[in-house]
């Protein structure tokens, strides 16, 4: 399960609407949301402190949001939301891996490769 959809999850405000927990995952992943979670956590809980949403008939189902992905373009006032995730970029987080893993290029190797790129003429 993705920490960034759980946190999304648990923000999403109770209402007779909340369900489908699987099916907005399958979303979630479907549509790749991680790396939008700060500004649909914002979107949230600006969105929570509505009139529209604190009148719970108001409050769309979460796969409603998702497939509408109603945070897209939306103008959300400056809040102080504080989101902690230890979720990164797979990507960069095998790019870190790796460079905790790798050895220093040894002196020598490196001065045959300064030299070999010196002698290679581009033309």
């Amino acid at each position: 399960m993705s920490e960034a959809f759980e946190l999304f999850w648990k923000a999403w405000p109770k209402s007779i609407r909340k369900g489908g927990k699987s099916t907005c995952l399958a979303k979630w992943k479907q549509k790749r949301l991680d790396m939008d979670i700060r500004q649909i956590l914002a979107h949230v809980e600006w969105m929570k402190t509505t009139e529209a949403w604190k009148n719970e008939a108001f409050i769309p189902a979460p796969l409603v949001y998702l497939n509408q992905m109603r945070w897209d373009g939306a103008e959300v006032p400056d809040m102080k939301i504080e989101v902690s995730l230890s979720f990164k970029d797979p990507a960069l987080q095998k790019i870190e891996e790796d460079s905790r893993k790798s050895v220093p290029m040894p002196p020598e190797i490196a001065e045959k490769l300064r030299n070999l790129r010196k002698s290679i003429v581009i033309s």
